[in-house]
């Protein structure tokens, strides 16, 4: 008997329960961002080129995966210190209105810019560090996260704080440390923090974005928490940085959430678009949208383990790096990247980091092709035509080439060439007889040469093609031969003098897809070089206008 009164009671409950007050509804939530980036730089400070680039980032993604309403993100670009209290202001109205109407309100600010000990630098005015703790905690948000990317680079780099001791991240970290509070911080106070050539932005904000947008989601639940983006970002930079001139960049995080639990910052299930790479995918792996030119995501992707990186819709480039191999994998639309379609070459020896740019070194490339044209018409020609001399009525010239240049920074290649062009003959019938005189010359070329080439896929067209234009100038050498008589008797001179020419052209690597490196180019030219002379002193500028046609090879 006694046994049953347990059960008695729960039964006896379950009416009494269902009959109880219903729980008090959970209270709205409201979220706002101010989102800041200036590139401006002080006394002593250079010009930085992607902050703000960086902070419009981060504003399109709170509103493409954050859950913020367009209007509640307050983006403010190279801001003057008024300015930017006047934002702080209205973020403090609009979080106080939502206060005396009963909703709880989150706030998300977001810095990238110049920064010293004491306070955010913005060109040539400031706000002192104490000022804008102030203003933060002045704002009543039941919650408050802060990202904070203030630091500074080298040669590779751009310096983005003037002093490397107490730099802004480490002070304004422990200064922001409060209830209710949570600050991310791109370095540690002892180290810098880098912007990134190859990346157009700052290493942490950009991994930042990466884990926000998926790849950060340790447990698969489709949205990425402050702890998780966290971790992400602090191994991605720590790993992207570990080579580079500056060193190591530890991204730090501190916070005081008590009651808080997981906060969740992005809900990656919710886009509409997702670049999907594969489990049995490894390396390096770097996502280009092809329309914006820009690069989403980069992140080392291990076996073993499918990644999900939300995307807005459209086409991506997918390059990915193991070993001695790069991939280039077209997603059209988003989905899954099939690697049996994956185009694969060689990639080149590893440079140092913070001297040419991107992990792997730039290439060399070797060039061999041929060259047709018709020979300049000048006062030399002229005297040939006035003793009798002519030609027949298709008179093109023709020769071959060969070319070395080495990329040095992302458009401009250095080099040297040689070519060898022969010129058609001149003929005439000497009077009187039967007997043919012929002239002709041979033109050689040493030349040095820098060439500019932009790579179609930075305008959207295609990965594999580039146009370029170039100019070479060097030494020249001409050697003329005359042959005449019933003996063949020949008469050679040589004749030296300078040597230029402009040119423009196509390239495309990866050659049919059969030979990883090989390539093939063509081309306009446009020679001169005043080398050959005759004893009137008539001198001939050999060269003109020509087309180029060559088998490249890179590594």
């Amino acid at each position: 008997m006694t046994r049953t009164l347990p059960v008695l009671a729960c039964a006896l409950a379950i009416p009494i329960a269902a009959h109880a007050d219903p729980p008090a509804p959970a209270p709205e939530v409201a979220t706002y961002a101010v989102v800041v980036g200036s590139n401006a730089g002080g006394p002593g400070q250079a010009e930085l080129k992607y902050a703000e680039d960086d902070a419009r980032k981060m504003g399109a993604l709170l509103v493409e995966l954050g859950g913020y309403s367009p209007d509640h993100v307050a983006l403010v670009l190279h801001p003057s210190p008024e300015q930017l209290r006047d934002a702080l202001a209205q973020l403090g109205q609009r979080v106080h209105a939502d206060a005396d109407a009963g909703r709880q309100s989150r706030v998300f600010f977001y810095y990238s810019g110049h920064a010293r000990a004491t306070a955010i630098d913005l060109g040539a005015g400031e706000v002192p560090l104490d000022e804008l703790r102030q203003r933060l905690f002045d704002v009543p948000a039941t919650l408050t996260v802060v990202v904070l990317d203030a630091c500074q680079s080298g040669a590779f780099s751009r310096v983005k704080g003037a002093r490397a001791v107490a730099d802004f991240s480490i002070s304004s970290r422990q200064h922001l440390d409060a209830s209710g509070v949570a600050v991310l911080a791109s370095s540690s106070g002892s180290e810098l923090s880098q912007e990134s050539e190859e990346l157009r932005g700052s290493y942490f904000t950009h991994h930042l974005l990466v884990g926000l947008r998926g790849a950060g989601d340790a447990n698969g639940d489709g949205q990425v928490s402050l702890d998780e983006a966290y971790r992400y970002a602090y191994h991605q930079t720590l790993l992207a940085t570990a080579e580079t001139a500056v060193g190591g960049q530890h991204v730090t995080f501190e916070a005081d959430l008590k009651g808080h639990g997981e906060v969740p910052l992005s809900f990656p299930r919710a886009a509409t678009s997702a670049i999907v790479l594969p489990a049995p995918l490894e390396g390096q792996a770097l996502v280009e949208d092809k329309r914006a030119h820009t690069v989403v995501a980069e992140t080392y992707k291990a076996k073993g383990a499918a990644v999900r990186v939300a995307v807005a819709p459209g086409d991506y480039e997918v390059v990915v790096r193991h070993g001695s191999v790069v991939s280039h994998c077209n997603v059209n639309g988003g989905g899954e990247v099939d690697l049996d379609r994956c185009s694969t070459e060689q990639i080149h020896a590893e440079a140092t980091k913070g001297v040419l740019g991107p992990r792997w070194q730039r290439p060399t490339r070797i060039e061999f092709g041929a060259l047709v044209g018709n020979e300049r018409a000048d006062a030399y020609t002229a005297t040939l035509t006035n003793f009798g001399y002519g030609q027949g009525l298709f008179a093109i010239d023709g020769g071959l080439y060969a070319l070395g240049v080495r990329q040095i920074s992302d458009y401009i290649w250095v080099g040297g060439l040689a070519s060898s062009t022969v010129m058609p003959e001149w003929t005439r019938t000497i009077s009187g007889s039967s007997i043919d005189e012929t002239f002709d010359w041979s033109t050689y070329t040493v030349a040095g040469l820098v060439r500019g080439e932009l790579p179609f896929a930075d305008h959207g067209i295609g990965s594999h093609f580039s146009a370029n234009a170039q100019l070479d100038a060097g030494l020249g050498i001409g050697r003329t031969r005359l042959e005449t008589g019933a003996q063949h008797m020949t008469t050679t001179d040589t004749y030296f003098g300078p040597s230029f020419g402009v040119g423009c052209g196509l390239h495309m690597r990866g050659w049919l897809g059969l030979l990883p490196g090989a390539g093939m180019s063509l081309g306009y030219e446009y020679d001169y070089a005043p080398v050959i002379k005759n004893l009137l002193g008539d001198t001939h500028a050999s060269g003109g206008h020509r087309l180029t046609l060559g088998l490249t090879y890179e590594f």
